[in-house]
């Protein structure tokens, strides 16, 4: 797996613990489970991108606009099935879900001014 991608998988997943933990403290063990949730939708989309990545799929196939398309849709997808399951299905408390959810695609965002950071802070030593 590429560094990049397992460091955001890895912050998700302490994000998706001390989210989960504070909710639960603050807010009780309804909001807890919708934050937790809702966090593991961002981390099982980053866990797709991770495979989708994969170095034998990548040697196999030449990279198209079709395929990046396809990746796209199964990511809206499974982020929309899980959403539904966990408002629907499992009546999840909304605006837990949708802030652990929130809270994990942000993760895209920090997680790569870390790993900048990092590789800047080997390269001077």
């Amino acid at each position: 797996m590429d560094r990049r991608i397992r460091r955001i998988l890895s912050l998700q997943l302490a994000l998706l613990l001390v989210a989960s933990l504070g909710a639960y403290a603050i807010w009780g063990l309804g909001v807890a489970k919708a934050v937790w949730f809702g966090a593991g939708i961002a981390a099982a989309n980053t866990i797709m991108i991770a495979w989708r990545m994969r170095p034998g799929r990548a040697a196999l196939a030449q990279p198209s606009l079709s395929e990046f398309y396809r990746s796209w849709l199964e990511r809206y997808l499974l982020a929309g099935v899980l959403l539904a399951a966990g408002l629907g299905g499992l009546k999840l408390m909304p605006l837990g879900l949708l802030s652990g959810f929130i809270l994990g695609q942000v993760i895209w965002i920090i997680a790569p001014l870390t790993v900048e950071a990092g590789s800047r802070d080997t390269e001077e030593k």
